[in-house]
């Protein structure tokens, strides 16, 4: 079996940031003598987080669960309201919200506070979505996860849309190909109704890099292995490309995941997503190649 490695996979910038941030955090708490907390989970991958519980992180959502000490935020970043109710219960705070997601906070609130409707394309129940929601002003905002869901804005009385302004705005890892779908049929709808329209791009370049050197990957594979956590959006949507790519795939936590099925094709391509430790994404390539053909 060959092995072949996307040219692009593995921490973001944004993950490798907090994942610092952490380690330290870690440090500083044995220093210090504090109890050290991930603010919901750094990453959605299980198997860090298992590591980091070894060495003493606790997973806590709310200041009550918890005594003080030094408590992560997460890249994903977090609802004004609990940030500060941690804030007041004593707790020392090391922002790890990614500079892409805080710019998208800072963009909703700025255009939610002039009166325009909120649109985010993503994941509703998704850790930074929530975060960019509690930057929202008022209570016109909704989350669309594909084209089907435009209908979910409001509608008038008159059964036609609001003439209210629309901002839309994208999770940074949602699939840059379904929100260009939404993007153009939004506008559309907007023109339609006689209401102004705004979108801002705010996809990760490293989603985009990722979705792109997945696709060159497979034109010179049989089949794909996606590496990350089943809880990861950016990497369930890779999984998804490459079965829209005509390939077989699948979506494995860990070398222990590996079909049988695999090793009946000849050319295997390895992707992972941007929660997937390089440590994880080694085993993986290790225990499909066996040691033999390797190609980087």
């Amino acid at each position: 079996m060959i092995i072949r490695r996307s040219e692009v996979m593995g921490f973001c910038s944004g993950v490798n940031r907090a994942v610092e941030l952490l380690e330290k955090a870690i440090a500083r708490g044995e220093q210090e003598g504090l109890p050290v907390y991930s603010i919901g989970p750094l990453i959605h991958n299980q198997r860090f987080l298992d590591h980091m519980g070894e060495r003493g992180v606790s997973i806590i959502r709310k200041p009550e669960e918890a005594p003080p000490g030094i408590a992560v935020i997460r890249a994903h970043g977090m609802d004004p309201e609990l940030r500060e109710s941690f804030r007041k219960a004593g707790f020392q705070l090391v922002d790890g919200t990614c500079g892409r997601v805080k710019r998208s906070q800072q963009m909703v609130e700025k255009y939610s506070k002039q009166g325009w409707a909120i649109v985010i394309a993503g994941d509703e129940g998704h850790g930074e979505v929530k975060s960019i929601l509690g930057h929202v002003m008022h209570e016109e905002a909704y989350v669309i996860k594909n084209l089907q869901e435009i209908q979910k804005l409001a509608i008038g009385e008159d059964g036609q849309r609001k003439h209210q302004p629309v901002f839309l705005i994208a999770q940074t890892t949602f699939s840059p190909y379904i929100y260009a779908e939404i993007q153009n049929a939004m506008q559309k709808s907007c023109e339609e109704a006689g209401c102004s329209f705004e979108t801002i791009d705010t996809i990760c370049s490293a989603t985009m890099m990722r979705q792109e050197a997945l696709k060159k990957l497979c034109d010179s594979v049989d089949a794909v292995v996606v590496i990350g956590g089943k809880a990861s959006a950016n990497t369930r949507r890779l999984y998804e490309r490459a079965l829209s790519c005509g390939k077989a795939a699948w979506h494995i936590s860990g070398a222990g995941e590996i079909p049988e099925e695999v090793f009946t094709y000849s050319r295997v391509g390895v992707t992972a997503g941007a929660s997937t430790p390089a440590w994880i994404i080694d085993e993986v390539t290790n225990r499909l190649a066996g040691l033999e053909g390797l190609e980087e």
